[in-house]
């Protein structure tokens, strides 16, 4: 199987906005969420330069109303959002027919069923795979990425939770179809929000040269 050039999510942006845009990821995600530690708030607005930068905006929301989704990404101008809560298949479409770009996040354990994707697949662009924990994403904790291998349907999927520094090698080795990114969070912060600029830029090169 080829190996693709796999795209770089940073996510959970909170601080040192600009610092971390110099490493030129693919995308940068923001979350308005307000239970989170990453929470931007309501009113926050991204900087241009992410723009200018042609780096990826997303909007990270959970169990939002269709209402506040539409008009933070409007403000914002975000490419995507990404639905990392509880969102139904019928409340994706809606967005979906107001002209979004969807990233639908799954939480996956060893008894997550694929099929529970399918009615997704007509209003998502790419999925997101994270480890099933009570909070809604930034765990650290990692899912057996072995259960991928039941994934066999057409839409491209995120790999998140828990990857750190030290899983260069075992991404490095893992072959699926339909993998398009990492990413990255909490395994790459100082506190949360705050990413380790060094950390970040050791490991985006090691996998744009790998």
């Amino acid at each position: 199987m080829e190996k693709k050039l796999l795209k770089i999510k940073i996510c959970g942006m909170k601080f040192h906005i600009q610092k971390i845009s110099d490493l030129y990821p693919d995308f940068m995600g923001f979350i308005f969420y307000p239970k989170s530690l990453r929470f931007v708030g309501y009113n926050f607005s991204i900087p241009k330069n992410i723009i200018d930068k042609k780096i990826l905006r997303v909007g990270v929301f959970v169990n939002e109303s269709e209402e506040n989704v539409l008009r933070i990404s409007k403000n914002n101008e975000l490419d995507f959002i990404q639905l990392h809560g509880t969102e139904n298949s019928v409340y994706c479409k809606q967005l979906f027919k107001k002209k979004l770009r969807i990233i639908k996040s799954f939480r996956i354990d060893n008894f997550f069923s694929f099929k529970n994707t399918i009615d997704y697949i007509p209003f998502c662009t790419y999925f997101l795979f994270d480890s099933n924990t009570i909070n809604y994403g930034g765990s650290g904790k990692k899912f057996c990425w072995k259960k991928l291998e039941e994934y066999n349907f057409k839409t491209p999927f995120f790999l998140s939770g828990g990857i750190g520094i030290n899983d260069f090698e075992k991404i490095k080795k893992f072959l699926h179809p339909k993998i398009f990114g990492i990413d990255l969070n909490s395994k790459f912060e100082i506190f949360p929000g705050r990413k380790d600029n060094f950390l970040l830029n050791k490991f985006i090169k090691k996998i744009r040269e790998s």
